[in-house]
Formats: C-alpha cells, sequence, structure tokens
C-alpha cells in the first residue's frame, strides 16, 4: 500500500512509497529527517526506530508497544495518548525531562535518573525502588502517562 508521511504543520510529504506499513516506511527509511511527522495513530509495535530524529513529531495514539526508540530525538513530539510505552525507558525520559525539578524529591530524582541510566526491568524496580515508585508513577499518570501507574498496580 501507498504510504506517506506528511509534516504536521505544513503538509509537505517527508516520506512517501509502496510499504507494508507505516512501521516498515519508518524502518527502511531510517535516518530520514522525521521532524514534525504526522505519525497520529501509527501502529508501531516493535519498530526499529533507534537514533530516529522525531523531535516535534506528532505521536499522539501511535502504538509504541516493543518500540527500540534507544537514542531516538524526542524532543517536543506529541506524546499525548500513545500506546503501548511501558517498556520504554526513553519515553520515561522524555516525560520526566518535560516536568518541573520541583515536581520530584531529590530522592526520587535519583532513582528516575537510576531506572533511565541503567534500564532496569520492572522487576529490578519493584526490588530495589518499591518504596519510592509509586508516587513517581502517580506523578506521571497526573500528566497523562497511565499505562506506568496501571502495571506496577499488576506486578506488586
Amino acid at each position: 500500500m501507498e504510504i506517506e508521511i506528511r509534516h504536521k504543520m505544513t503538509g509537505t510529504i517527508i516520506v512517501k512509497g509502496n510499504y507494508e506499513s507505516t512501521k516498515e516506511c519508518l524502518e527502511e527509511n531510517n535516518g530520514a529527517d522525521l521532524r514534525g511527522a504526522d505519525l497520529s495513530g501509527a501502529d508501531l509495535r516493535s519498530a526499529d526506530l533507534r537514533r530516529a530524529d522525531l523531535s516535534g513529531a506528532y505521536l499522539s495514539g501511535a502504538d509504541l508497544s516493543g518500540a527500540d526508540l534507544r537514542g531516538a530525538y524526542l524532543s517536543g513530539a506529541d506524546l499525548r495518548n500513545i500506546k503501548g510505552y511501558q517498556d520504554s525507558h526513553d519515553i520515561a525520559a522524555e516525560t520526566v525531562r518535560r516536568l518541573e525539578i520541583k515536581v520530584f524529591i531529590e530522592a526520587e530524582w535519583a532513582v528516575i535518573g537510576q531506572i533511565i541510566v541503567h534500564r532496569f526491568c520492572w522487576e529490578q524496580i519493584k526490588k530495589q525502588f518499591s518504596d519510592v515508585m509509586p508516587h513517581i508513577l502517580e506523578i506521571l499518570a497526573q500528566e497523562g502517562f497511565d499505562e506506568w501507574l496501571k502495571h506496577w498496580k499488576e506486578i506488586t
């Protein structure tokens, strides 16, 4: 099928061609300038988006379950209503980066930093930080990112 990815503001075509899916299009055009791309509602499950420049991209409603976003540039990307981000350290990093420093206490920032830098799995997080995580996840849920809190409640 023909896939067209346009800039969200100008409507300019960024990438166009015949692909099985948006995911395949993005993977085959890895390195393309996707700044400002309209990827709203895209099925990007398990997509390899390492080092993709998604700054300013419109990702609202996109499913990022299992997507590899290591090194992706997400500054200014619209992350509202994204799906499947519960295991993404990169989405977590971008989400907390946008918050004011005063939102978390110093001990919470230290935990957030360790989780993001060391890319801890949920079991390790539960084991090491069970006393601090509920408050961190509640704040993120208030910001519109409730998948992490829902998952935490399932595993604890």
